[in-house]
């Protein structure tokens, strides 16, 4: 039976910024289960030297799954925020130019499709992609219900039910993952910038663009696209997402039940409370019923 902070085998952490590597890190050294934290350049943070770890680059592929062959890897994760890289021709090894031309259509492709192109060639390689809740459990996704001591209001749910689909309209075409909705206004729909950067250049909104919704309003919306894959780049919140919110003037989070990843849930409920903000957690048929 498989342990509840995943795989027996050695998992390959492939390492992006971001508390979610961190916590699969120190779950599975909690649990005595054996893991690598395989770090890209610009994705180094101080935490990672305290972890089994290993740099490489994207032009040398070869290397780097001899080194998960040497390791005994049996399961790779992906996990954190990471730039698309530039492929730097001159540095590619043989192993790689065998899969340069997938990884160059890959890259010009929309975050889940790119990432499933990825995950095809590590398994290629013998290795199984696994999701984070597979390692950190449900409980580390948000529930249904207020996360905090405050819910949605009428207005509030109105608004989410629009950003949910919206995001089902974006997400088909594998653009985004969040948007924002204030008094039936959509005020911004994430892409390639991500939730942090969305949420910052929200906050530089002139104030005459929000005159029909005047801080703090609006709901941030976060879920799956449709029919991603949910082993790789789940929707996350955490308590840089709530600092966003606040700073971007918003009444508050609603983000798909389960199916959304949780940072450090004590310190998001603690920074929600702290602002008023609410964080909810939204099951599909409650968003169809916000929608009437």
């Amino acid at each position: 039976m498989s342990d509840p902070a995943g795989p027996d085998g050695l998992l390959a952490i492939i390492a992006g910024r971001g508390g979610l590597p961190r916590q699969i890190a120190e779950r599975r050294q909690a649990h005595g289960l054996p893991y690598l934290l395989i770090v890209f350049p610009d994705c180094w943070e101080d935490w990672m030297g305290e972890h089994p770890h290993e740099h490489h680059v994207f032009e040398k592929v070869g290397q780097l799954f001899r080194a998960l062959g040497r390791a005994g890897a049996t399961h790779v994760v992906f996990a954190g925020a990471m730039n698309r890289p530039k492929i730097r021709p001159w540095r590619i090894d043989t192993k790689a130019t065998g899969v340069l031309f997938k990884a160059l259509r890959l890259l010009g492709q929309g975050d889940d499709a790119m990432l499933r192109g990825f995950a095809a060639i590590f398994e290629a390689e013998g290795l199984t992609m696994i999701g984070p809740r597979e390692v950190l459990g449900q409980g580390a996704t948000v529930g249904p219900g207020a996360l905090g001591a405050k819910g949605p209001g009428a207005q509030d749910r109105k608004d989410a039910a629009q950003a949910a689909r919206i995001v089902a309209a974006t997400g088909a075409l594998d653009i985004g993952q969040g948007a924002v909705v204030a008094n039936g206004i959509c005020l911004s729909v994430e892409a390639i910038e991500g939730t942090d950067l969305m949420l910052a250049n929200l906050g530089r909104l002139p104030a005459d663009r929000r005159a029909a919704c005047p801080a703090p309003s609006g709901v941030l919306f976060k879920g799956p696209k449709p029919g991603q894959d949910t082993r790789m780049d789940l929707p996350t919140i955490g308590p840089q997402t709530v600092s966003g919110c606040v700073a971007a003037g918003l009444a508050g989070i609603v983000v798909a039940a389960g199916e959304t990843m949780l940072l450090d849930g004590d310190a998001t409920r603690q920074a929600a409370d702290a602002a008023g903000l609410f964080v909810y957690g939204a099951k599909a048929e409650e968003l169809d019923a916000w929608a009437t």
